[in-house]
């Protein structure tokens, strides 16, 4: 629809990872290497083997639900439409010249792309990603300053959004609490990285000013396709405070990604739109006490050698959350839990990566705008441009369909750097990438996007 048959998508491949950690070629639409396999969906209380069609089976174990699906590999093959796996478009982008990646779900693709071709990471010069919580609070959970009524604060000042498991882990963000062991593997990789955790996507919350200028911005499909989005997102929204809690989390992050890339030569000059600072972090994979092996962690339990050469006793062989109910992670009488799997924690010593972390939206600095974040001004600027337009609107797209491979003409024209962006399939991440193939070609040249489900993130967190 957008005009660009030169942009590959990646896809997934028949690879796997062995039950010894061992990553084969083409690995792809696999659950987070911190599962290896296993991923809760309930509190089942019994142990079965489910026979499968087609031969294999499907073990279910009574403490940590659905753990291993065994299937013959021929019955999992992905066949592609003449296109590439996901790992195949990483190494070619990569292998091709310097990279940029922006990384707005979980990190298992990049995660496995790096332990698997770490002599190709020199090529990737930086990364954006967004997720995790560093300093940041929840910005609807406290009670108000001049309250009169009784209230009781809810995850106040706490930094994760797995809301529905605060008893148990305050601290993890989706994205990061996807994978948190491929998180860590990109956060200690020595590429530099640029951070957007929900300290700043908290401060651009998607206001009712902002929402109705949207609406009056519709005039290419692109933007309409995409207030549509939001719009659907507000009416079905659980109550009425949609626009106190409904941030611009990804799409934020491009527009930071897209300024750094155009103006931060070297990391010396300023964002447009965020407030950056240095920090020293790093990705909690597990809890202490670490070298205690409870059956939680399937990097360790059950192996002599433990899975990716990891070191026992060390900061990956602790106790893995293995649900949102996990009474491992409850402390009796508090409402608040010990876990901490997923957390962009702030440490000092060898464990610390120092990171360029996103605190703050930049405030318009046009202050006659009623728009007031400087991101929301660049953001409908973009969706409106009449370059990289869209070919049909949504509903007319199908009849006029022919099979036409539309390869845009860039002579004459400086490109922007080469990016590769690592999606989820949230309705945020395809705004994202409007976004990203609206913007001038001269600031980014997309390459490739990459796709990975939402299915396994949601099962860890809300099942």
């Amino acid at each position: 629809m957008m005009g660009r048959d030169d942009i590959l998508v990646g896809i997934g491949g028949d690879g796997g990872i062995s039950d010894a950690g061992t990553i084969y070629p083409n690995v792809g639409g696999y659950l987070p290497l911190i599962d290896q396999g296993i991923t809760t969906v309930g509190d089942c209380r019994y142990r079965k083997a489910v026979p499968l069609e087609g031969g294999g089976r499907l073990d279910i174990d009574t403490n940590w639900g659905i753990r291993r699906s065994f299937l013959p590999q021929g019955n999992r093959r992905y066949i592609p439409f003449q296109q590439p796996t996901t790992q195949q478009v990483m190494i070619d982008t990569i292998s091709a010249g310097p990279t940029t990646v922006i990384l707005t779900g979980s990190h298992t693709n990049f995660a496995i792309f790096l332990m698997t071709y770490p002599h190709l990471k020199g090529n990737v010069k930086h990364i954006y990603t967004m997720g995790g919580g560093v300093r940041s609070k929840n910005p609807t959970g406290c009670c108000p300053k001049d309250v009169t009524t009784a209230c009781t604060p809810q995850q106040c000042g706490d930094i994760g959004n797995l809301f529905s498991s605060y008893s148990t882990n305050p601290y993890a963000e989706f994205n990061i609490f996807g994978d948190p062991f491929a998180a860590y593997q990109v956060f200690h990789s020595g590429i530099p990285i640029t951070l957007v955790p929900l300290d700043a996507t908290n401060t651009i919350p998607v206001n009712e000013e902002f929402f109705y200028a949207f609406q009056q911005h519709q005039s290419t499909f692109e933007a309409e396709y995409c207030f549509k989005s939001l719009k659907m997102a507000r009416d079905t929204w659980s109550d009425d405070q949609f626009h106190a809690s409904y941030f611009m989390w990804d799409s934020f992050t491009s527009g930071v990604a897209i300024s750094g890339m155009r103006n931060d030569k070297d990391c010396l000059h300023g964002n447009d739109f965020a407030e950056l600072e240095y920090m020293n972090i790093t990705v909690i994979t597990s809890n202490e006490p670490y070298g205690i092996y409870d059956g939680s962690n399937p990097l360790f339990d059950g192996h002599a050698v433990p899975k990716f050469g990891l070191k026992k006793g060390g900061v990956h062989s602790g106790h893995v959350q293995t649900g949102i109910v996990d009474s491992f992670c409850i402390i009796e009488g508090s409402r608040k839990g010990r876990c901490e799997d997923g957390y962009t924690k702030e440490i000092s010593g060898l464990e610390a990566v120092r990171v360029r972390v996103a605190t703050k939206a930049k405030s318009n600095v046009d202050k006659n705008s009623r728009l007031d974040r400087e991101f929301f001004k660049s953001f409908l600027e973009v969706l409106t441009l009449r370059d990289n337009t869209g070919r049909f609107d949504i509903t007319a797209q199908f009849p006029f369909y022919r099979e036409v491979l539309y390869k845009p003409n860039f002579v004459n024209k400086s490109r922007g750097k080469v990016t590769i962006f690592d999606m989820d399939m949230s309705a945020g991440d395809f705004v994202s990438l409007i976004y990203l193939l609206k913007a001038p070609v001269e600031e980014i040249d997309l390459k490739v996007p990459i796709v990975c489900d939402d299915a396994v993130m949601c099962l860890r967190t809300i099942k």
